[in-house]
């Protein structure tokens, strides 16, 4: 019961809406078995009596009423389905507010095909099925009981007492599907989040499958997935076939009985017959909602899964951007006796880092890979919590800088460079938040030196990028991307392997577009190939989480150590 009162408490801010939505729908059940019972009645005595003008009185009256009601009903969908879909919507921002502001280990080892299978089909799985199907039923089947209870209690406590047998016998029969419908319900989730995952590597692996002649492969590798599905729904298709079965037998049942035990009422004249027209659906709404109880426990399984899945993700508590306030002023950055080890590893990657970097300076980091180079940088950066790290920045500590202000000092660029199916502009706009001007667009294309290489494109900066940036050479997505870092206004840049992915002439537009940057900004930067970074102000070299020597080129080179055997193999 806790995750479902934690589901209806992002229905909290519409509850109004929704209350007064789900009364006026919910009730339709009821209603129209008084209606009917009612016109039943009415018209029975009309014909009893011998009068035209009363069945056609009563008929015309429930049409009335009728009309009237099934406005109210229109009205309730309308309310209740714009507060649901209100509450559905905050439940998946909540779910993506944590992916986003997760730490970047927790984010890295969520795939994204399982993150999407949260986001569109859980979140709303958890919130269609138990605002509205399985609330929906519960609701009915309160009101028939109550409504309908009463009534038929007034009119005759016998008829009362059957139908609550009735229903009993088939609640008693629904109850026997909770666990299997319950099970199914999990191992679907299960599957379809498998399926998604798959599809997901599919659609990212496409020059792969395609090098490899993978096609067959993976559509047979697709079909299994997807199979499980299709085997899944039948049993649940199955399951549902019995349940409906029993519902039908059911209402069967409370037909038979109520026009046998209600005629023999009617014969010995303790029932008189219009009467008994009248309570007939009554009855037979109170014997199936008893019996839809079972069924709508059942169905309560599955989104109680998914909203279990989706606050296990809420609950991974998200690294807090309103952290600390002291401020800096970006004078200086300062590590000291810095440890690091990953959540999953053994040991540790870092081990007792100190080092001091001023403003101004090109300072680079080497190493043989999984020497920490990279580590290093997206620890500066703030992708990772900041408890007992030991650095500090203009003088002030980074757990108590505000995380969010942190990393507004710092414009980060990877090799994967990632751009967004968007346009140039957008994807350069980005790195600034707010409305960024066209004239600063292209401003900070030139700067990365990617001003002439829009300027050739038919559409410049309206040119769309495609996904992950496929319109475009390794160069260019670099260029756009330290474009993007630059409209930031960082006064830190930081370039992780910047040109690990690059041709001969990319690279060389790109560091060119370095070098151009040392006069105005702190520049970090890691890469594979030494003799880019020959003119760095220091060089850090690492070795197995530490830093076994610092200098400049011509020094270390003359130390005949570590870095001059890494330069050695450029």
């Amino acid at each position: 019961m806790t995750h479902f009162k934690r589901i209806f408490g992002f229905m909290r801010p519409y509850r109004v809406m929704y209350g007064i939505g789900m009364f006026f729908y919910n009730t339709q059940v009821f209603a129209g078995n008084f209606i009917i019972g009612f016109v039943s009645m009415a018209i029975m005595a009309g014909i009893v009596a011998g009068d035209t003008g009363e069945i056609t009185r009563g008929a015309l009256f429930s049409i009335c009423i009728y009309a009237g009601f099934l406005a109210l009903v229109g009205l309730g969908v309308y309310l209740g389905m714009r507060a649901m879909l209100s509450a559905n919507m905050d439940l998946k921002r909540a779910l993506f507010r944590s992916y986003i502001r997760s730490g970047l280990e927790t984010s890295q080892a969520t795939h994204s095909g399982e993150g999407i299978a949260k986001i569109n089909t859980e979140a709303d799985l958890a919130t269609s099925d138990l605002y509205w199907n399985v609330t929906s039923s519960i609701l009915n089947i309160a009101f028939t009981l109550i409504l309908s209870g009463v009534a038929l209690f007034i009119v005759d406590w016998r008829m009362g007492i059957a139908a609550i047998g009735l229903g009993l016998l088939g609640f008693f029969a629904q109850s026997r599907f909770i666990k299997p419908v319950a099970q199914i319900g999990r191992e679907r989730l299960d599957a379809n989040s498998v399926a998604v995952t798959g599809m997901s590597d599919i659609f990212q692996g496409a020059i792969s499958i395609r090098a490899f002649n993978m096609q067959d492969k993976t559509l047979d590798d697709v079909s299994q997935k997807l199979n499980v599905l299709k085997l899944l729904d039948l049993r649940q298709a199955f399951i549902s076939m019995w349940q409906n079965l029993f519902t039908t037998v059911q209402g069967w049942l409370a037909i038979i009985i109520t026009f046998g035990f209600g005629g023999w009422l009617v014969a010995d004249g303790q029932l008189e017959f219009p009467m008994l027209l009248f309570i007939l659906p009554l009855l037979s709404g109170i014997s199936e909602s008893m019996g839809q109880v079972g069924s709508a426990i059942a169905r309560l399984q599955a989104p109680l899964e998914a909203a279990k899945r989706i606050f296990e993700v809420i609950d991974n508590m998200p690294v807090s951007l309103d952290k600390g306030s002291m401020k800096f002023d970006g004078s200086s950055l300062h590590i000291k006796d810095l440890n690091f080890k990953y959540q999953n590893a053994d040991s540790n990657t870092l081990h007792d880092i100190n080092l001091d970097m001023n403003v101004g300076e090109m300072v680079a980091f080497v190493g043989e890979s999984g020497s920490g180079k990279s580590t290093i940088l997206r620890i500066l950066a703030g992708f990772y919590e900041r408890e007992h790290l030991g650095m500090t920045l203009g003088g002030a500590s980074s757990e108590a800088v505000n995380l969010a202000e942190w990393r507004e000092n710092f414009a980060y660029v990877d090799q994967s460079c990632k751009l967004f199916d968007m346009t140039i502009r957008e994807n350069i706009s980005m790195g600034r938040k707010g409305n960024v001007d066209d004239t600063d667009i292209v401003a900070a294309a030139k700067q990365a030196f990617a001003y002439d290489f829009i300027e050739g494109l038919e559409q410049k900066y309206d040119s769309p990028c495609g996904e992950k940036g496929s319109t475009l050479s390794g160069g260019q997505k670099q260029r756009i991307a330290i474009a993007r870092a630059l409209i930031k206004g960082s006064p830190i840049l930081v370039f992780d392997e910047a040109t690990a992915a690059l041709d001969a002439d990319s690279e060389r537009y790109v560091m060119d577009t370095i070098e151009s940057l040392r006069n105005d900004h702190t520049i970090l930067i890691t890469t594979h190939n030494l003799k880019n970074i020959t003119t760095a102000d220091k060089i850090v070299v690492m070795n197995k989480g530490r830093i076994v020597e610092i200098g400049k080129h011509d020094e270390l080179m003359a130390k005949n150590g570590v870095y001059h055997a890494l330069y050695g193999l450029c």
